[in-house]
């Protein structure tokens, strides 16, 4: 199992994250890292400042979406990252 650190965001217009990764090395879709993260094959983390965990979650319509263990702020971790 592959370990990786996230460091940039890709959003639409709606704020909704639609990539993640590291600029200029992988870009995948929410859909991608979800379905890694989901059978075992990858886990991922951001560091702000300390490593937080990603985790995927679902909306009550069933649409998965990604977010971060719980840390020192309340916020989404990734919500905070650099664009590509």
């Amino acid at each position: 199992m592959a370990d990786s650190v996230i460091k940039n965001v890709e959003k639409d217009r709606d704020g909704d994250l639609t990539y993640v990764g590291v600029s200029g090395q992988w870009k995948w879709t929410v859909a991608q890292v979800a379905s890694s993260i989901e059978s075992r094959t990858n886990t991922f983390y951001v560091m702000c400042p300390q490593r937080a965990d990603v985790v995927v979650r679902s909306t009550a319509g069933g649409r998965k979406f990604l977010k971060t263990t719980a840390d020192t702020t309340t916020k989404n971790n990734l919500d905070n990252l650099p664009p590509f």
